[in-house]
């Protein structure tokens, strides 16, 4: 009992030492630093973007109908310096030489032959997208719009001039990352000698082009 009564009387003691102790004060300073930039991305576009079909034969023109080849794959990535969200959108450099349209602006031009013969068109689409390793969806909305959909992961859509495309999870909310890879496959498809203004009688080189834009946001 009496230990337990000084133990009581000890009390004030300590806390006035403790109270002599808070008087002296000292500061230190907390900062919270950073700074908001735009992203820094590098694209990576395999054999610099081309896709050489090669020397085609003049045979392979049908006279009445389409002739699609065989297709190319390419897988391209965009590395950022930071994490960002990531967009893309097309434009047909050739336009006006793409033997068939097609809704959302699809098909895109190979150049003139014979003239203004038009030697067919290419389809372009954005597949198996990755961001930093893990496997994402490809959605797609028209330019100016809110309203995304999105693909199933592996699956993917074609490039169309009046949409943009990205990278998102299955409820098409984009996803950012640093890191953003996709197979950009194309089908060429040849027109006929109807469309291309007459049979091929010299060599001709097929002039397809588009500009891809990427567009970076924090």
């Amino acid at each position: 009992m009496k230990k337990h009564l000084i133990a009581l009387a000890m009390l004030p003691s300590v806390m006035l030492t403790v109270a002599n102790a808070q008087a002296a004060e000292t500061t230190a300073e907390l900062k919270v630093q950073g700074s908001i930039d735009i992203p820094t991305c590098t694209v990576a576009a395999p054999d610099n973007g081309v896709y050489d079909l090669g020397k085609l034969s003049s045979s392979l023109v049908s006279a009445s109908a389409t002739t699609s080849l065989a297709s190319m794959t390419k897988t391209w990535s965009v590395t950022c310096d930071s994490q960002t969200y990531l967009s893309i959108t097309s434009t047909d450099n050739r336009a006006a030489t793409a033997s068939q349209t097609a809704p959302n602006l699809t098909n895109f031009g190979l150049g003139y032959i014979n003239g203004t013969g038009k030697i067919g068109y290419y389809t372009v689409s954005m597949r198996n997208g990755f961001v930093d390793g893990v496997a994402r969806s490809i959605y797609y909305g028209a330019k100016g719009s809110s309203t995304l959909t999105a693909a199933p992961a592996g699956i993917g859509y074609f490039l169309g001039s009046t949409n943009r495309y990205g990278w998102s999870d299955t409820n098409a909310v984009p996803v950012a990352g640093r890191v953003f890879t996709a197979d950009m496959r194309i089908i060429p498809v040849l027109a006929s000698t109807a469309t291309m203004n007459g049979p091929v009688t010299d060599s001709s080189m097929i002039d397809g082009s588009m500009t891809i834009n990427f567009s970076f946001a924090i």
